[in-house]
């Protein structure tokens, strides 16, 4: 592959300040850390570079006017819509605040498109021991927002069948106990879910990668 396709191909896998501003008015430029990220080799998936299996965005804290959180991407986001999400219509996570309080920082984030490779039926603990030191496990603001915007970019469904462990654990309220491992995934044609795990290994259940990147 030459080096002009690579850089095209690159682009898809991007959403950039003119994506942002297509689809939901607000705007924030790309880091210019991203090329040379972009074009290195993947950790996780031996032969391919970063664009193959990566996705890549600016973080955008507020749109429309409000924090960018899991609640606002599910008001962005109706079930008579695509993408959108698979929630009842009393959601076990109201009141968590990774979903309602946490939001994107304004930054680069630079994520794997599914999750780690052999991260299933393991423990929280050993997932976060597969991964490499310039990576840490998503939020799952950041986790949503990848999943909704690769969407939106390519028209493919990140982690189809399988579920993404994230950095936060639940807070008790009268739906959930707490000390769960907050997670994304299972994203089919009937909605992007967001969820929780009890930490048990899980054939179906791996984790999230997103690189960590300085910030100036």
């Amino acid at each position: 592959m030459t080096d002009t396709t690579a850089v095209q191909k690159s682009q898809v896998r991007i959403f950039d300040e003119a994506a942002w501003r297509s689809y939901y008015g607000g705007t924030q430029k790309l880091d210019p850390q991203i090329e040379e990220i972009l074009m290195g080799p993947c950790p996780f998936n031996k032969g391919k570079q970063v664009f193959d299996t990566h996705f890549a965005f600016m973080g955008m804290p507020a749109i429309e006017g409000s924090p960018l959180t899991v609640a606002k991407w599910l008001e962005l986001h109706p079930a008579d819509g695509q993408p959108k999400f698979w929630f009842s219509k009393d959601p076990w996570h109201v009141g968590q605040p990774h979903t309602d309080i946490a939001t994107l920082k304004p930054c680069l984030y630079i994520m794997l498109r599914e999750i780690v490779p052999g991260s299933t039926g393991r423990t929280p603990e050993d997932q976060v021991a597969m991964l490499p030191p310039e990576y840490e496990v998503p939020t799952t603001i950041a986790e949503v927002t990848k999943d909704i915007l690769v969407y939106r970019r390519t028209g493919k469904r990140s982690n189809s069948n399988v579920w993404a462990a994230c950095s936060e654990r639940t807070e008790e309220t009268t739906q959930v106990h707490a000390g769960y491992v907050s997670c994304v995934g299972n994203f089919n044609e009937n909605g992007l879910s967001v969820s929780f795990w009890n930490g048990f290994p899980n054939g179906n259940g791996g984790v999230g990668a997103s690189r960590k990147i300085l910030v100036a």
